[in-house]
């Protein structure tokens, strides 16, 4: 059941990491407001790549413990979370998208979700069940729940934009 939600992780994380222009001093608005509220959606996304990566550090440590610390893929998990690590110290949003960028090329070589016996020490079947144990469902969940947070406070956020705006158009009306 979990390995059904693996490939929307990376799916959301590929979205969220995709490289746009995110600086809202480029957008040429002298609107307190509109700055405001686009800072207020930088920082959610900020804290919702932060929960991601956070997850993904869980996921694999978990995965990690049920492995001989000599394999392999152990140390390939260790490079990974140290990594990600890394991206979530970066506070600046386009910083941490490169870096997400970089270790997504990094590891895409890695198959850190395909069991390579010789890298593991696992069979299929344990392997399998290993990256099905229950408490990884649950960090999926919360991974899930995280995303689910994340688009309602950006719909909250879209409507405060549009909000301003008409209040914006309404007043430079009255004031012509």
């Amino acid at each position: 059941m979990l390995l059904k939600y693996i490939p929307m992780l990376l799916l959301a994380q590929l979205v969220l990491a995709a490289p746009t222009s995110r600086d809202p001093s480029d957008n040429g608005s002298h609107d307190p407001v509109q700055r405001q509220l686009e800072q207020e959606a930088r920082q959610e996304t900020v804290l919702l790549l932060n929960a991601l990566f956070r997850a993904q550090i869980a996921y694999f440590t978990e995965v990690k413990a049920k492995l001989s610390p000599q394999s392999k893929r152990a140390g390939d998990i260790d490079r990974y979370v140290s990594r990600v690590n890394e991206a979530i110290a970066e506070n600046d949003l386009d910083k941490k998208d490169q870096i997400w960028l970089d270790i997504f090329e990094e590891f895409r070589k890695s198959p850190l979700l395909l069991n390579r016996q010789s890298e593991t020490g696992l069979s299929d079947d344990e392997y399998k069940a290993l990256l099905t144990d229950g408490k990884l469902q649950e960090i999926s969940k919360s991974f899930v729940s995280d995303v689910a947070a994340y688009f309602w406070k950006m719909a909250k956020l879209s409507g405060r934009v549009v909000e301003n705006h008409i209040e914006g158009l309404s007043s430079d009306t009255k004031h012509n």
